[in-house]
């Protein structure tokens, strides 16, 4: 027999500990309910506040710490209050049509998952002679229910990490029988070359997860690790593509050591001990920064460009490559793949530096109350209806530009994949990046980021509204009345306070000896009043870094009204006294070139940019005292 699959990472070592746990108190996850087992199993979804937790209990998970302990300690105790809770499913959910109590029942992804765990069951209880005739034919029939439903390429999410994992429980479900059932022969077969399709389209060629999500990255990426280490994956070439997906999700680490949470992605700390970093990661430079510097070596490159996939990182070491503490990152999001998981957030960036995200991602609050088709969320592309969801999801959430208040299109907008162009270093040190889209099909918006790790960043935006496209802006919300405001946002980290200061804006950063001064380089833009933890006329000021969890943080935005064409340079600087120079500093009208100067206690600095049409960018920077 097969050893249980480690699909879901329960700990081996935890396991025995946990089942018992669950024995005597019961089953839950944070913030739900807890179910007995002495008690009937709550199938029916009663709330859409519950939709997680459900959609959890319709994939077994209940039973998974049962079936590791059983796997662990063999047990038989383990698996006959397993195959208890399982035959209660299957009596009330045996057939996949109907008035089901829970859309979860049948639903695609709790398919696979259930059906890798109902294998598993069955094929531990036969083994020890726990199933009378009548238990085996019930088990049996539902195991053969879930692999005619799997093996339909109707029923399978081809085009998101659904159809993954319905496809991951179908190669184990198919494995454990394959020498006995020609139907789980075929499952096997059918699934593996569906895998194979599957990894190539939820990745791109640099390693780059496709669902625009840091942490569904880690997720598909950790279940890919475990399909290799359990046998289920033989394909060489998709062996091999682990390990440049596992370096690329390094660049995805903040230094301190929490993951970037873009797009759908909590603030999910990776921090591992060195003891057990080298079996959990392949890669040197994973090792190095969940463990804290411990164990593995950091990358040489200060910046990494995902050019397929849609992302820019900048990081740079102190004085000490040892010392986390010291780096500085930067990551711009220009992706934009599909749908999945997509917020309306083109061309926004997090920051971290001197130990403190400075500015940061709404996150992604969670899945809670499906929008209704045809409504005014559906329409403008959102798939939940919470306040707090829609508010994370919104573009005013995140660090870019909003257009007279309208979130940028989702549901029917043209996938652009990556909107990077150009980017590139100097000499002094200072890194630089160039991405471009367009917003509502007739506002290009380029966007360029200089940054001087450690030290300042401007954010540079150019948009330009092509009023020939006006016909088709009319169903683009309030677009197509004409630009009226334009607001670049920002967002500071909750842990920092910001007020307003001479002309710009002054945030504290806890044991930096110089605080954070913010000033447009620009005359134009006028700048807004810092909020905090608004909820009227409209959320604003929040962030959610915990699933179902809200934090009041500051916000501020640079405003422009009533132009077609505009631009904004936003200056980022640890200064102890800062001055813009706004009468020496200006930009072409077609944001080809541009100049910025500004004064610190380290003298007057100054930066030249030209972006021509072809060839390379041209950014020249000096610093005089």
């Amino acid at each position: 027999m097969f050893e249980y699959e480690d699909i879901s990472g329960v700990n081996s070592s935890k396991a025995v500990a946990f089942a018992k746990s669950i024995i005597k108190n019961g089953w839950t996850i944070q913030g739900y309910p807890t179910v007995r087992l002495d008690e009937d199993i709550p199938w029916k979804l009663e709330k859409q506040e519950l939709r997680s937790w459900n959609y959890r209990l319709h994939c077994l998970v209940l039973i998974d710490p049962f079936l590791k302990a059983y796997s662990v300690s063999r047990n038989k105790k383990y698996l006959t209050v397993s195959v208890t809770i399982t035959l209660d499913w299957v009596k009330k959910h045996g057939v996949s049509t109907g008035n089901m109590i829970s859309p979860f029942a049948w639903y695609d992804m709790s398919i696979g998952m259930r059906a890798y765990r109902l294998a598993y069951l069955f094929d531990a209880a036969e083994s020890e002679g726990l199933l009378d005739e009548i238990t085996r034919d019930v088990l049996w029939s539902s195991l053969e229910k879930h692999a005619l439903y799997l093996a339909n390429d109707v029923n399978i999410s081809f085009d998101n990490n659904h159809g993954y994992y319905q496809v991951v429980g179908q190669i184990a479900m198919g494995r454990r029988f394959a020498d006995n059932s020609p139907m789980m022969s075929q499952a096997l077969e059918q699934g593996r070359e569906r895998f194979r399709f599957m990894v190539k389209q939820q990745f791109a060629s640099d390693g780059v997860h496709r669902e625009h999500s840091p942490d569904y990255h880690r997720m598909v990426y950790s279940t890919l690790r475990m399909m290799i280490e359990s046998g289920l994956v033989d394909d060489a070439e998709i062996i091999a593509f682990a390990r440049p997906i596992e370096e690329a999700l390094s660049w995805f680490v903040f230094p301190n050591q929490h993951i970037v949470n873009f797009g759908d992605s909590h603030d999910r700390s990776l921090a591992c001990s060195p003891k057990a970093v080298e079996s959990k990661w392949l890669t040197p430079e994973m090792q190095f920064w969940v463990s804290g510097g411990k164990v593995g070596e950091p990358p040489k490159d200060v910046i990494r460009t995902f050019q397929e996939g849609g992302y820019w990182v900048a990081r740079k070491s102190g004085a000490d490559p040892q010392k986390l503490e010291t780096y500085s990152y930067l990551a711009l999001n220009a992706a934009f793949h599909s749908r999945i998981h997509k917020h309306a957030d083109d061309l926004s960036f997090v920051w971290f530096d001197r130990g403190f995200n400075i500015l940061v991602d709404a996150g992604c609050y969670g899945y809670i109350g499906k929008t209704k088709p045809g409504s005014k969320l559906w329409r403008e592309g959102n798939w939940y209806s919470d306040p707090w969801r829609v508010y994370c999801e919104s573009t005013r959430a995140h660090n870019t530009l909003e257009f007279n208040g309208c979130n940028f299109p989702r549901k029917g907008a043209k996938f652009y994949g990556s909107a990077l162009k150009r980017w590139g270093e100097g000499s002094s040190g200072i890194v630089f990046v160039e991405a471009q889209c367009k917003h509502f099909e007739s506002i290009r918006h380029v966007r360029m980021l200089f940054f001087m790790p450690g030290k300042w960043l401007i954010v540079f935006d150019w948009f330009q509204h092509d009023a020939s496209f006006l016909t088709t802006l009319k169903r683009w919300l309030r677009i197509g009345h004409g630009l009226k405001t334009i607001k670049q946002w920002f967002h500071i980290g909750y842990e920092l306070k910001l007020s307003e200061d001479q002309g710009g804006y002054i945030a504290s950063v806890h044991g930096s000896q110089q605080p954070l001064r913010i000033l447009s380089l620009l005359p134009e833009p006028t700048q807004s009043c810092p909020y905090i933890g608004e909820e009227e006329p409209a959320l604003q000021g929040w962030c959610s870094p915990k699933y179902r969890a809200t934090v009041p943080n500051y916000a501020f935005c640079y405003e422009l009204s009533k132009v077609s064409s505009g631009v904004f340079a936003s200056l980022f600087s640890f200064s102890d006294q800062l001055q813009a120079d706004k009468d020496w500093s200006e930009v072409s009208g077609n944001g080809k070139k541009g100049r910025f100067r500004w004064k610190d206690e380290s003298g007057t600095h100054e930066l030249l940019f030209e972006r021509p049409a072809k060839g390379d960018l041209s950014v020249n920077y000096s610093v005089c005292k």
